[in-house]
């Protein structure tokens, strides 16, 4: 009996092993409605000669050409909008990604080239960000009526790890200059260096500016705040970042990003980075930095409780600002201090009467506080009180009133309601601007999660309080040219 195998299966495989040389249609690599094209068409409204002012190079004499400011800018924001933000990882794309391809005609531009354009463009950067606020007034997407702030942490380019204490960073100074004074010495005997023994040199000095810098920002943050120096610590690799609380309840080295926000087509006006961790101090300079984009200020100020303080409350309303912002209840705070202090809740401060006439306070046991002096708290201003110490020594209540003071009497701090907080708390109470305060969240904290989904910013890229502000600044521009082409560039498109 014959049997017949079944014949081998004819397939076509893939030949690496060859060259090939293929045509490519640049205009073709993306279509008529990619962000490329909507990028490079804007930036091709903006006056950038304060970008080319530092390129030396001219026609007709010798030296390389300088790569093209518009070119640069505009993939800088393409690069950004598809959630890239490193040099060295945009110069290996553009070999393959269609965007880059496209903006680039196929070209490759270094790393250190793209790298120094976006840190050493400080003052055109914020050129640029004014003219794109402009054109998106043009278009009516920026109103002024309302404008909702809000902030958030951004980790540093730094770990927990890097802190250090002056003591040490004292010791590594010492340790860091020895060491480049012995790599010196190499050189000054006459004998040859390596490639490697220089870039050891190199790095020893770059070591050594870091811990100067350290020491330097130690120094500063010891006579802002007034404490020991041994108390105080600051990081080796990003010595001005700071140790803030994250949203997931940890600590990390951060900045403090804030970013003002219209509420009419969600634009970013102003932004800006704070050493700080609180929210204070961050509203009126936010405030100034919108005046200073527009030129005028907005009529209503939308933000979260930790802005709500006595001093913003005040200044926005002289500077005729509506501030709807919810003002925190004092009587947890006040009822935790009094816990701290060993001092029971029926004898707070609310317990003592003032008395006008006399200016003094009335305790609880009828003894009499004299006024002592005035005292300013997060821009509140607090008025001193203090019993007569033999008044306290003899009270039946010194337990459970003053348990740890020995020889001074009880000290009280109060604050007069001011006429302004009062008409803020009204204001706060209606059901107007409640409706208001609501429409917060959807707007003031939506372009700080698409910063960080979109474009990844969870964690800067660069060191240093100037660089991490320009970075900020890019992420929030290229914010703006993303709701423009939202907004303008794709519905033009689209037929009538």
């Amino acid at each position: 009996m014959m049997t017949y195998s079944k014949p081998m299966k004819k397939l076509r495989v893939a030949n690496r092993a060859q060259m090939a040389m293929v045509t490519v249609d640049v205009e073709r690599l993306v279509g008529e409605e990619h962000a490329a094209r909507a990028i490079w068409e804007l930036t091709g409204q903006f006056d950038l000669s304060l970008f080319a002012e530092p390129i030396q190079s001219a026609a007709g004499e010798a030296g390389r050409p300088a790569w093209d400011p518009r070119l640069l800018v505009s993939v800088w924001l393409y690069a950004y909008s598809q959630g890239i933000g490193s040099a060295r990882e945009i110069e290996r794309q553009m070999a393959y990604e269609p965007g880059l391809e496209w903006l680039c005609g196929l070209e490759v531009i270094n790393h250190h080239t793209l790298s120094d354009f976006r840190v050493q463009h400080g003052a055109a950067l914020d050129e640029l960000f004014v003219q794109m606020l402009a054109v998106l007034d043009q278009t009516g997407a920026i109103g002024l009526e309302r404008v909702m702030h809000d902030g958030t942490k951004v980790k540093a380019q730094a770990s927990g790890g890097s802190f250090r204490r002056e003591k040490t960073l004292r010791e590594r100074l010492e340790q860091a200059r020895q060491l480049v004074a012995e790599l010196k010495a190499v050189e000054t005997e006459g004998e040859s260096r390596t490639r490697q023994q220089a870039a050891c040199e190199r790095a020893a000095r770059e070591r050594v500016g870091r811990l100067e810098e350290a020491l330097t920002e130690l120094e500063r943050e010891k006579r802002r705040t007034r404490s020991r120096v041994k108390d105080k610590r600051v990081s080796v690799s990003d010595p001005e970042s700071r140790v803030m609380k994250q949203s997931d309840g940890g600590f990390a080295p951060s900045y403090n990003v804030q970013i003002s926000t219209d509420a009419r087509a969600s634009v970013v006006v102003g932004v800006g980075v704070s050493q700080e961790a609180s929210d204070h101090g961050e509203l009126m300079p936010a405030l100034e930095r919108v005046v200073r984009n527009l030129g005028t200020q907005p009529r209503q100020v939308v933000a979260d409780g930790g802005y709500a303080t006595r001093d913003n409350i005040a200044r926005t309303g002289e500077a005729g600002m509506e501030l709807i912002a919810p003002v925190r209840d004092a009587t947890a705070k006040s009822a935790g201090a009094l816990r701290r202090a060993g001092i029971d809740v029926a004898f707070g401060p609310s317990s003592f009467q003032h008395d006008p006439k006399s200016n003094t306070l009335v305790c609880p046991a009828g003894k009499r506080l004299r006024y002592r002096t005035v005292n300013r708290k997060h821009g509140v201003l607090y008025k001193i009180y203090e019993a007569h110490g033999k008044d306290c020594r003899s009270c039946a209540h010194r337990r459970r009133c003053c348990p740890q003071e020995r020889d001074r009497g009880r000290r009280v701090s109060i604050h007069p309601p001011e006429p302004w907080v009062v008409a803020h708390q009204q204001r706060m109470s209606t059901e107007q601007a409640r409706a208001v305060y609501r429409q917060r969240g959807q707007v003031a904290e939506f372009p700080h999660a698409w910063i960080k989904t979109k474009i990844g910013l969870r964690q800067f890229r660069l060191r240093g309080l100037a660089k991490v502000k320009l970075e900020a600044l890019w992420a929030c521009l290229t914010y703006n040219v993303m709701q423009w082409v939202r907004l303008v560039w794709r519905p033009a498109l689209t037929p009538a």
